[in-house]
């Protein structure tokens, strides 16, 4: 049987301190995979390749939060079997989640799966218009408010992406792909506003979604394979 290649990206933001990428690359630096930084640097303009802590390392323009960081990388690295995107401040918690993700992934209908879906969303539109998600994100030109859920749900409208029936997303903090996958969605939204972001994270769900793939927790608990300092292991909201 041909070895299956891997890789796994973290993604990092320059003005954050180094001890949580650190502990994250030493964690996985004997794994059978291939490791890529990539690091969102305020002060970039063009895109360049460098070293940390002795993984191989993009540093890129600060567009798009993690989403922005796995797209890069996946545009640049396009001839893996299997990929996962982590977040530096993720930690290994089971040292087979390589394997775990590859068996998941492997599955015919699983398009994209990772730690913890949010699942505040994975209600209709409709009601989640009337719930307490639906917060004030701002004012349009004509100083009309413009509202959180009917926000994201026309941003996706206008970056093609069909709503479906409901917000389901899969948290951006881990996320796992086959490369066939990938090649049919990519690339992936791209937000510049913290809530363009969010939308982001909710779009790439659901272009799995218009393939007919299933987007999956791999665990029926939240974060048990990988998890992340600023939330709670049951995944119900940040600590």
């Amino acid at each position: 049987m041909t070895k299956k290649k891997i890789l796994i990206t973290i993604s990092h933001y320059n003005k954050r301190k180094k001890n949580d990428l650190k502990s994250l690359i030493k964690s996985i630096q004997n794994q059978s995979c291939d490791l890529l930084n990539v690091i969102n640097d305020d002060n970039c303009v063009l895109e360049r390749n460098d070293t940390f802590y002795n993984t191989k390392t993009l540093i890129r323009p600060n567009t798009g939060m993690n989403i922005g960081a796995w797209n890069a990388s996946f545009l640049k690295n396009r001839n893996y079997d299997f990929y996962l995107f982590l977040q530096d401040e993720c930690q290994v918690l089971d040292s087979t989640f390589i394997d775990k993700y590859i068996y998941e992934l492997s599955k015919k209908n699983v398009g994209m799966t990772g730690e913890s879906i949010n699942y505040k969303w994975a209600n209709s539109w409709s009601y989640m218009a009337k719930s307490t998600l639906n917060y004030k994100i701002g004012y349009d030109i004509n100083k009309t408010p413009v509202f959180r859920v009917q926000y994201y749900f026309n941003l996706l409208k206008k970056w093609n992406i069909d709503p479906s029936q409901n917000g389901l997303l899969l948290g951006s903090l881990v996320w796992g792909f086959k490369k066939e996958t990938l090649d049919k969605i990519s690339p992936f939204p791209i937000g510049i506003t913290k809530e363009e972001c969010i939308a982001a994270e909710i779009g790439v769900s659901k272009k799995i979604e218009q393939l007919n793939l299933k987007v999956t927790q791999i665990n029926t608990k939240p974060f048990k394979h990988i998890c992340h300092i600023e939330w709670k292991f049951d995944g119900s909201s940040k600590k």
